[in-house]
C-alpha cells in the first residue's frame, strides 16, 4: 500500500490533489527522504513532477473563506497562509547564495530545480494572499502585511535566516559555513517547519468539502517539499561523515527552539494520533537527524532545550 500510495502522488496531477488519501500525502515525504536518493535523481523527479501556480482555480476558495468557514477557522488559515507568504518568499530571496556556494555541480544542477519552485509556491502564496484572504495585491505591502501576522518566533527564525546566508555570502567557498545553511534552511526551515506546516493544513481540509484551490496547491508543494529536504539530507549526511557534524549540531541548537515555537501556538491535531504540530515537528526533527546521522543523545539535548523555552514562545 506504501508504494502505490507514494507513486500515486509521485505521478498525480494538479487536478487529482484534492482527492489522494490523506494518509499517503502526509506520510510521502517520509517515504521519498527514506531512499536517499543523491541530486541527480532529484533533479530527474522534478522534471517529472511540474505544477502551475496559476492554474488553481481559487474562486471557489474566495467564496468558502468569506461565507462558509467559521471565524476561527478563518483566522487559523490567515495565520498559516501569512507565514508561508513570508516563508516562500525567504525561501526564494535566499537560495542563490546557497546555490552558489554549493560544493559539486550537480548540486547547482539541482538547486536551480529548488529555486524555481520556491518562486513558484512564492507566487501561489501571493496568490493565496490577495485572491483569498484580500490582501494588498502589491507583493511589497502584502508581505508587510503578513510580517505583521507572523509570531515573535517566526521573526527571529527569519533573522537568523539572515544572519546565516550574509555568512554564506562573505564566504561562499566555505564548506562548513554552506553546510550550516544547509542545516537551517533544508532541515529546519523545510523539514521541520514547511513541512509540517503543509501537512497540518493538508490534514485540517481532510473530509471538508470547501477549498479545493488552497488543498491542491499545498499537497504539491508537499510533494516538491520531499525533493527539497532529500537534498538537504544528502548534503549533510555527507558533511556528517567528513567531519562536520560539530558545526551543523551548532545551528540546530540555535534554530530548533524557534521552529518549535512557532509550532507551539498550531491547535492542528492529527487525527490518528492527536499530536500537535509541535509534536509532530520534534518527530521530524528526530527523524531527520538519524537520517543524517546525529546521534540520538544529541536530539534529546535539543528537544529538551525547546521544551524549556516553550513557555517563552511566540503567544
Amino acid at each position: 500500500m506504501t508504494r502505490w500510495s507514494t507513486l500515486l502522488l509521485d505521478d498525480a496531477s494538479l487536478a487529482q490533489m484534492p482527492e489522494l488519501p490523506v494518509d499517503d500525502v502526509l506520510r510521502h515525504a517520509d517515504v521519498v527522504t527514506a531512499q536517499r536518493m543523491k541530486p541527480q535523481a532529484l533533479y530527474e523527479r522534478w522534471e517529472k513532477q511540474q505544477w502551475s501556480a496559476q492554474a488553481i482555480d481559487l474562486e471557489r476558495d474566495r467564496v468558502d473563506y468569506e461565507k462558509r468557514l467559521p471565524r476561527s477557522a478563518r483566522k487559523a488559515l490567515e495565520e498559516s497562509i501569512a507565514t508561508f507568504i513570508i516563508g516562500e518568499y525567504t525561501g526564494l530571496d535566499l537560495l542563490a547564495p546557497i546555490l552558489t556556494g554549493a560544493p559539486e555541480e550537480i548540486d547547482h544542477l539541482y538547486l536551480g530545480t529548488q529555486i524555481a519552485d520556491e518562486t513558484r509556491h512564492t507566487q501561489l502564496m501571493l496568490r493565496l494572499g490577495e485572491e483569498v484572504l484580500g490582501l494588498d495585491p502589491d507583493p511589497k505591502r502584502m508581505l508587510v502585511q503578513a510580517w505583521n501576522l507572523c509570531t515573535p518566533p517566526h521573526r527571529a527564525l527569519s533573522r537568523l535566516e539572515t544572519e546565516i546566508i550574509r555568512e554564506v555570502q562573505e564566504r561562499p567557498a566555505d564548506y562548513e559555513t554552506w553546510l550550516r545553511t544547509v542545516a537551517l534552511f533544508h532541515l529546519i526551515s523545510e523539514g521541520v517547519l514547511a513541512l509540517v506546516g503543509q501537512r497540518a493544513i493538508v490534514q485540517s481540509l481532510h473530509e471538508v468539502p470547501l477549498l479545493p484551490g488552497v488543498k491542491a496547491g499545498f499537497t504539491a508543494m508537499c510533494r516538491d517539499e520531499s525533493r527539497h529536504v532529500s537534498f538537504g539530507l544528502h548534503a549533510l549526511r555527507q558533511g556528517v561523515r567528513e567531519g562536520h557534524a560539530d558545526a551543523i549540531r551548532d545551528v540546530i541548537e540555535q534554530a530548533t527552539p524557534l521552529a518549535l515555537a512557532i509550532e507551539e501556538g498550531g491547535d492542528v491535531k492529527d487525527s490518528g494520533t492527536g499530536a500537535t504540530m509541535r509534536s509532530l515537528g520534534i518527530a521530524s526533527l528526530r527523524r531527520q537527524l538519524r537520517l543524517i546521522g546525529i546521534d540520538e543523545k544529541f536530539a534529546d539535548h535539543v528537544v529538551g532545550l525547546t521544551e524549556r523555552a516553550a513557555p517563552a514562545g511566540g503567544h
